[in-house]
């Protein structure tokens, strides 16, 4: 009898294993999801998402652009969009510089990319997820976007959100595999800032500019526009976007593993905050995903012995120290803003919305002094100085420093719009625009500030549906306040179209945006009398209502 060969199995690579611990894992999550709470949320994802888009939609009867408004669309559309790709891009190269934008979980970065195994290999997956969720999310905001494009021009709905989820796809994934290929190529932060710096100031000029040089973006944005015209060579959009996205994945497996592990404990913490809507930890940790610190000097020394009081004084300390990616995001925020409203003052209503919101984030960032204080309340409590006095000192500042970012807003507005009436009451408008925005952030930050009287711990007490309708409410009124100031622009257009001086409208609607800001401010000073009156109403109700019940 002859002896059988024995064949030795091919050694393992560990893929194998690594494949049958995350479908393990994943299983593992699916059996302890609560299948009715994930549909709740997926329910109420798609009421407060879609609902409000379609709300937003539907609420605003814009008119039909002109011809003209066509034409203008037609020639410097592909411009506008462009410049958001090149915005897109040069995040994406400073997120990648910085470490970004894949976020394993702690275990991945402690036993995975430790082990024995290509890192190619274990990162190539986390790699493709991130890709397919920049997509995903591109395309829905790109198919809202078109959507609301396809009410005031030309062409199918249909096929105005298609070409427009199109678009948003390709955004997504330029920022995400553009910021792969810098992390795995390990481009200094300075360099990938230089590198991606030059097509975004070439088609920023392309797009202020009255020129017919193309941008080097111009065919993502001519793809967005097929609804209205097409032209073969914006396919090469797509092109692009491919090998950008594959070059990515390719050089995965040269990531820092030292990033990967900073950013993993980051990211979960960042979750958690959002997961409790918590926007000034979200931001913070936001800047250390960046790397964003305040600066070591700053950028005027003041005198050590100054006019200015105490509280003023370290606002402007603060100001000084910001670093210059900070200022610049706060002047894209204002500029969006200042383009949206251009477009509401086209015809274009629902762009009052992504004013507002703009807005808001610009304010989250003017009201960085107010934010620190409240981050320590047992400082602040130890200061023979009401609280409500001290918070209102803290806005000094940021309303002053709303003078610069005003002039920004109005120059923004002034190349888009070149009519002298428009300019004047952009003038008007930009100033009090602004400090919405800010009184929008003053209200989250100051909502997050300690209760004097312990009334928060009831919300623990309420039903779900009750708590949940607060939550919310106190989520969304910051925003809505923000997005006041905007709704103006709206009210001047009106005017305009029936033949009233749009100067005169904006002057009486700054007018009731200063009662606003006048009962933000005075609700900062007296927050906590409030609070303490309207707990001294109720338990003497509930006294009387007991001494009525004895008797």
């Amino acid at each position: 009898m002859s002896d059988t060969a024995t064949v030795a199995p091919p050694p393992s690579t560990g893929l194998l294993a690594l494949r049958e611990m995350r479908s393990a894992r994943r299983h593992r999550r699916v059996q302890e999801t609560e299948w009715f709470e994930a549909l709740y949320r997926v329910y109420l994802a798609a009421i407060l998402i879609g609902g409000s888009v379609l709300f937003i939609s539907g609420v605003f009867e814009d008119s039909v652009a002109s011809t003209n408004d066509i034409t203008d669309i037609t020639a410097h559309g592909p411009n506008i969009l462009g410049l958001i790709v090149a915005v897109a891009l040069f995040l994406g190269a400073r997120s990648g510089a910085g470490g970004g934008p894949i976020a394993v979980e702690d275990a991945e970065v402690r036993h995975v990319l430790l082990a024995p195994i290509a890192i190619r290999d274990a990162l190539r997956k986390p790699a493709i997820q991130r890709l397919r969720a920049a997509a995903f999310a591109g395309a829905l905001a790109g198919a809202a976007a078109g959507q609301l494009a396809a009410r005031r021009l030309p062409g199918s709905l249909g096929a105005w959100a298609f070409y427009g989820a199109i678009y948003g796809a390709c955004v997504g994934l330029v920022w995400v595999g553009a910021a792969l290929v810098v992390h795995g190529l390990r481009v200094h932060p300075s360099l990938a800032t230089l590198l991606a710096s030059a097509p975004l100031f070439w088609q920023t000029t392309v797009t202020v500019a009255d020129t017919s040089t193309p941008g080097p973006f111009d065919a993502f944005g001519g793809l967005a526009l097929w609804a209205l015209r097409i032209e073969t060579i914006d396919l090469i959009a797509a092109v692009i976007t491919g090998i950008v996205a594959i070059a990515g994945v390719l050089v995965v497996g040269t990531l820092s593993v030292e990033a990967l592990a900073r950013r993993s404990n980051l990211v979960a913490q960042l979750r958690f905050a959002v997961t409790l809507q918590d926007i000034r930890t979200v931001m913070l940790l936001r800047r250390q995903l960046s790397q964003e610190q305040m600066r070591a000097t700053s950028w005027v020394t003041l005198k050590r012995h100054g006019a200015l009081p105490p509280v003023v004084r370290r606002g402007v300390h603060s100001f000084l120290k910001f670093p210059a990616r900070r200022y610049a995001r706060m002047m894209l925020m204002v500029v969006l803003a200042a383009l949206a409203q251009v477009a509401a003052y086209r015809g274009t209503t629902p762009a009052v919305v992504a004013s507002g919101l703009c807005l808001f984030v610009f304010g989250l960032e003017l009201v960085e002094p107010l934010s620190q204080e409240v981050d320590k309340p047992e400082r602040t409590d130890s200061l023979p100085v009401d609280r409500g006095a001290l918070m209102l000192r803290h806005l000094i500042v940021p309303a002053v420093m709303l003078i610069p970012f005003s002039i920004i807003a109005i120059i923004a507005a002034a190349i888009f719009e070149h009519d002298g009436a428009a300019i004047a009451t952009a003038v008007v408008l930009a100033p009090f625009a602004l400090a919405t925005g800010m009184a929008g952030a003053v209200i989250n930050a100051v909502k997050g500030a300690p209760d004097p009287l312990g009334d928060n711990a009831k919300s623990l007490f309420m039903p779900p549906e009750v708590a949940g309708l607060t939550t919310m409410t106190r989520a969304v009124f910051p925003v809505v306040v923000a997005t006041l100031g905007s709704l103006s622009v709206v009210a001047v257009r009106e005017a305009v179209e029936s033949g009233d001086h749009p100067v005169a409208t904006a002057v009486r609607m700054c007018v009731g945006v200063a009662l606003v800001l006048l009962l933000v401010a005075g609700w900062v000073r007296q927050r906590d009398a409030i609070r303490r009156w309207w707990r001294k109403s109720v338990e003497e109700s509930q006294r009387s209502r007991k001494a009525g019940v004895s008797r």
